[in-house]
């Protein structure tokens, strides 16, 4: 073997397995890494003018940046968080009871109201010749799903402390993000083989998709958040505001999402018996609050990233199932930059197309 080959191989063996390595260490902090980011490209034009007011003091221009992220973010949802803290032992309260398999829930109650009764009989002719009964099947559902989100808030409440831990190490990253982030995106570039101006042409599509990512999420959890507070409203539950803000919150959170707070309120309304305000709830919160994510979130970030539909739509619900949170930003992004180097090698192809004929 010629010994050239030999070296080249060896180089590029050696660093995939650094790069396999560097992987292994970062991917516990990969989702923190993502949100940072995003937050530092988009506020980064508010931190150069804080830069250029700090007449160009790096480390006083980006604590004051990141202490500002954390007034506007971190402090309202550690506040909102603790200002609903008896409502969530209570809500789990109700959960436990009604996971443990006891009639916490009055599920013979709910199979007998009218409005419940009058759709029994119009399915009654469909599972009649099955010989299905719907009081055996809903129950052992309503139960599992139940013990589901008990598990699942179990699982929030005992990793508070790596959450705080993670929320912690991703302030110090935007910190660093601001104070060196221009500096390491120069040397990032100037290591990368490509031209200046697919260079251009990335860095314009990354900070547009990342903000059109961001805008999209936001306002689709202002939108379900909304909706679930009028819902809240309608049902004559208590502090529907509150609620509603939670819901925003929440609305961030795969799968479960607002229905970490819409369900707690379905059960407690059929606890109190009031049947039907707890059936219509649930159906509010089932086909429109947590469903309705589904249609605008993509619209809304297709807008402004000036993307087409079906890739958002793919990138939001395909980066969600790999990546987990962070995949409502990294899944866009990734298709995104992929997208512009297709470009790029189509247009770099055609002068040797027309060339061939």
């Amino acid at each position: 073997m010629d010994r050239s080959l030999l070296k080249t191989l060896l180089i590029y063996s050696a660093a995939m397995l650094f790069m396999y390595l560097l992987y292994s260490i970062l991917s516990p902090f990969l989702g923190l890494l993502v949100w940072a980011g995003a937050l530092g490209i988009i506020t980064y034009p508010l931190y150069e003018m804080i830069l250029a007011r700090c007449r160009g003091h790096e480390i006083a221009a980006a604590a004051l940046m990141t202490t500002l992220v954390v007034l506007a973010l971190i402090v309202p949802l550690l506040g909102l968080i603790f200002s609903l803290s008896r409502e969530a032992a209570l809500a789990y309260q109700y959960l436990e009871r009604a996971s443990s398999g006891s009639s916490f829930i009055p599920i013979g109650e709910i199979m007998s109201h009218p409005v419940v009764g009058h759709w029994l009989e119009l399915i009654a002719p469909l599972t009649g010749p099955l010989n299905l009964d719907l009081t055996e099947i809903v129950l052992p559902a309503i139960k599992n799903g139940v013990a589901s989100i008990l598990n699942y808030s179990t699982g929030i409440l005992k990793n508070i402390l790596g959450l705080l831990f993670k929320l912690g190490l991703m302030l110090i990253t935007l910190f660093f993000i601001y104070k060196d982030g221009r500096h390491f995106l120069r040397r990032f570039w100037q290591a990368v083989p490509i031209g200046e101006e697919l260079k251009i042409t990335v860095s314009a599509t990354l900070t547009r998709v990342l903000g059109a990512v961001m805008y999209g999420v936001i306002l689709t959890c202002l939108v379900q958040g909304t909706l679930g507070g009028l819902g809240f409203w309608v049902a004559g539950l208590p502090s529907p505001l509150l609620f509603g803000a939670l819901m925003a919150i929440c609305a961030a959170i795969p799968f479960v999402g607002t229905a970490l707070v819409w369900l707690p309120g379905v059960i407690y309304l059929l606890m109190q018996e009031q049947m039907l305000h707890g059936l219509l709830l649930a159906a509010w919160g089932m086909f429109v609050v947590s469903t309705i994510d589904n249609i605008i979130r993509p619209l809304f970030i297709c807008g402004r990233a000036k993307l087409p539909f079906l890739l958002i739509v793919f990138g939001v619900f395909g980066g969600v199932l790999a990546f987990g949170l962070s995949g409502v930003v990294a899944g866009p992004v990734i298709l995104a930059i992929i997208l512009v180097f297709s470009d790029a090698y189509r247009a770099a192809m055609e002068p040797a197309d027309r060339n061939l004929q």
